[in-house]
């Protein structure tokens, strides 16, 4: 056994000691009263055993999640009825159906055709390309209501793109590349209510706490900033990764579109299930999570048949358990009255606050726990606090949902959110690279919060639903 060896299975025993004694001396330490009850400790330290093992990557985070729940079923904390309530809800289903349509898409090569085609239209040089994935992205974000489906098919586009045109790790024209491919896949997000998982998320918790936003209120409020954030972003990447390669990809996008042949029945009839999707959501009151099953589900009947029923197994289930496993933290938060305690101790500190101090508490609030937690787990978990600190100030809840959704937004380092680490596994760029480029982009997103996106929810009434 090697010393490396050695090192490394003590620092796996150091790990494992954190994530069960922290929660455990919080557990023991912490004194039951009237406000903080035995259910609440339980829930604090679980929770907190949770975020541990997802932090130090010591249990794989779905099985991590199951054993969540268990847990709080199993140790009293809350009632299965509780626990299982985001599986009751819309958001659940709207993802698994994103999560379909977007393998579909795939499979179909749909996205690819849509991308390859915007990218051509732009001109085909790396300007051209990181414009053109922009434009892409705008489509995309509407028509797969998967964020996970967007990134990793515009960073395997990316990808493809730089090994093409013979870009090397480090270049900045290859790191612009595959930024640009990311940037397609979250950039426009807000344009669309569905274009992002967090924003349905906390759709969910402000419709349990009695506030409805619609798919329509929303695009109101938030098209257009997003919009505008989209061009920032996309600037932000042709600024900081100036071509340094001089290359032109028409030949390799004019092969890979003839590979891709005339559009197929198959992606036609895509279309028209999408397109249908999109007009329920704008005519009817039908909630979009039942509307984008429906849709994909449409996929697999007889007589339509857009994809073989193998091709649900390219679909990511699990990411389905991790989701409602980080839907339940604030289920539960709710019901042991652990969302409360917090904003009751909150209060004080916020008295005369308004809607304009409150946004940008949450953002910081946002920000700090996403480099702890998963952008999901730390809006599913902390949403439910904001909410009540915000009702019981008599401020907008939306706007400081919204606000906190927005830190979580932004990023520093591969290992806070999985879609980041996928960008950051082609090995075009190292930490240095994601450290600048965040830092730079924190900056930017907080003064267009400020000057921007709260201005302008102020003068469409956001503030006010």
């Amino acid at each position: 056994m090697t010393a490396k060896t050695n090192q490394n299975n003590v620092l796996q025993i150091l790990k494992w000691v954190i994530s069960l004694g922290v929660p455990l001396l919080i557990f023991l330490l912490v004194p039951t009263t009237e406000v903080v009850t035995l259910q609440m400790k339980g829930f604090m330290a679980i929770t907190l055993w949770a975020i541990l093992v997802w932090v130090m990557d010591l249990i794989q985070v779905y099985i991590a999640g199951i054993l969540l729940n268990l847990f709080y079923i199993l140790f009293g904390i809350a009632g299965a009825d509780v626990v299982f309530s985001p599986w009751t809800g819309s958001i659940i289903w709207l993802i698994l159906g994103g999560l379909i349509i977007a393998v579909v898409f795939d499979k179909s090569g749909l996205m690819k055709r849509m991308a390859y085609f915007c990218i051509r239209k732009t001109g085909g040089s790396y300007k051209g390309i990181v414009i053109g994935m922009a434009v892409a992205g705008i489509i995309a974000a509407l028509l797969v209501p998967n964020i996970t489906g967007r990134v990793t098919i515009f960073c395997a586009i990316s990808f493809g793109i730089c090994k093409a045109m013979d870009l090397k790790p480090g270049t900045k024209t290859g790191i612009g590349i595959m930024f640009a491919g990311f940037n397609a896949g979250i950039g426009p997000r807000w344009i669309w209510m569905s274009g992002d998982d967090n924003i349905m998320i906390i759709a969910q918790h402000l419709k349990n706490a009695g506030i409805e936003v619609t798919w329509m209120q929303h695009l109101i409020s938030n098209a257009l900033p997003a919009l505008l954030w989209l061009v920032v972003s996309t600037g932000l990447i042709l600024i900081l990764f100036k071509q340094d390669v001089q290359f032109s990809s028409k030949d390799h996008l004019e092969q890979e579109s003839k590979a891709l042949g005339a559009m197929q029945i198959r992606e036609k009839k895509m279309l028209v299930i999408i397109a249908l999707v999109l007009l329920g959501m704008l005519f009817t009151k039908i909630d979009p999570g039942w509307l984008f099953m429906l849709g994909a589900a449409a996929c697999f009947l007889p007589g339509i048949h857009i994809s073989p029923i193998e091709d649900l197994q390219a679909t990511n289930f699990p990411i389905i358990i991790f989701t409602a496993s980080c839907m339940a933290i604030g289920s539960v938060s709710n019901a042991v009255g652990f969302s409360s305690m917090i904003g009751d101790m909150t209060l004080p500190l916020l008295g005369g606050a308004n809607n304009f101090g409150m946004i940008l508490v949450a953002y910081a609030f946002g920000v700090i726990f996403n480099m702890f937690m998963t952008p999901m787990a730390a809006t599913a978990a902390l949403v439910p606090s904001i909410i009540e600190i915000a009702g019981k100030l008599g401020l907008s809840a939306v706007g400081a949902s919204y606000g906190f959704v927005w830190g979580v937004q932004q990023l520093f380092f591969p290992y806070e959110w999985v879609l980041f680490l996928i960008l950051f596994s082609y090995g075009m760029f190292d930490n240095k690279t994601t450290l600048k480029w965040g830092s730079i982009r924190f900056v930017l997103a907080t003064v267009f919060l400020c000057i921007i996106i709260i201005p302008f929810w102020m003068l469409t009434g956001f503030l006010k639903i």
